[in-house]
């Protein structure tokens, strides 16, 4: 009887010694109605406050709503209308932890610990389509543009978009890794092996607005603009700065349908 009993017992520990194991990638700090939280296998769940997103998990929103959501080690990432992003881990290293993550479509905005409290480190890996970026001390909005991507503003060639808005960060490309620079807009084509500087001229997702979906009570839909690069001001004491503006204004529309909830100094997170 005792052999019976000790398998199914045993096999059982170790499912909770695993799920205890599983370290959450980041946690949910607020989503839209419509917003979903699709597991590994395939099953949702629709997005709600304090949810904690574990690795190969993906948060997906709908034309009209945004969602935000807080990394292990501080940061902040805003995942816009009609944008996917999954989970993938959160590995440790030398340096501290590094939260990996993937955005399977639509667009991103990242902003790191350390730009909101500078005695954190953070370490951000996203993988957007072909390129890789890695963020250390930015702020940061990636895109992710398909050939059949609804959403996407005319003209606007498939591949992936990266902005830098302040701080630091740098992408790569198959053997090549560059530092970006604030506010010059690089960009990967679907299928490309290299790495584009846009001209400011450029067609790119940040600059052209997002395509809302048509709805019958219109007077609820409202378009926020973002300030001109509100300064952050950093903790530590003797030791605070402040990082100056970007001398170019940063307009970032989204849709909002409900006050902001989560602030930085004067400038709203989407």
């Amino acid at each position: 009887m005792h052999a019976l009993w000790s398998r199914p017992c045993a096999a059982l520990m170790l499912a909770l010694a695993g799920s205890a194991l599983a370290e959450p990638v980041a946690t949910l700090l607020f989503a839209q109605p419509g917003a979903t939280i699709v597991a590994d296998g395939g099953a949702s769940r629709a997005a709600v406050k304090g949810d904690l997103l574990q690795p190969g998990e993906r948060l997906v929103t709908p034309a009209g709503a945004i969602s935000q959501v807080l990394l292990a080690d501080g940061s902040l990432i805003g995942v816009r209308p009609e944008s996917e992003l999954r989970m993938d881990r959160l590995q440790s290293g030398a340096d501290g932890n590094t939260s990996a993550l993937s955005l399977v479509q639509g667009s991103v905005r990242i902003i790191a610990a350390n730009l909101m409290d500078s005695r954190k480190s953070s370490s951000v890996a996203l993988q957007s389509g072909s390129a890789s970026v890695q963020i250390r001390g930015g702020d940061l909005e990636s895109a992710l543009v398909k050939r059949d991507a609804k959403a996407a503003p005319a003209g606007t060639e498939a591949g992936s978009y990266q902005r830098l808005l302040v701080g630091s960060a740098s992408l790569t490309q198959g053997s090549t890794t560059r530092s970006l620079a604030p506010g010059q807009v690089s960009f990967v084509a679907a299928g490309s092996t290299g790495i584009a500087t846009l001209p400011a001229t450029a067609q790119n997702p940040f600059d052209s607005g997002r395509r809302t979906a048509a709805s019958s009570d219109a007077s609820r839909r409202t378009t926020a603009r973002a300030p001109l690069a509100t300064p952050y001001v950093l903790a530590g004491g003797a030791a605070s700065r402040t990082l100056k503006p970007l001398p170019m204004p940063v307009v970032t529309p989204v849709l909002v349908s409900k006050p902001c909830t989560r602030l930085i100094g004067k400038t709203c997170i989407q």
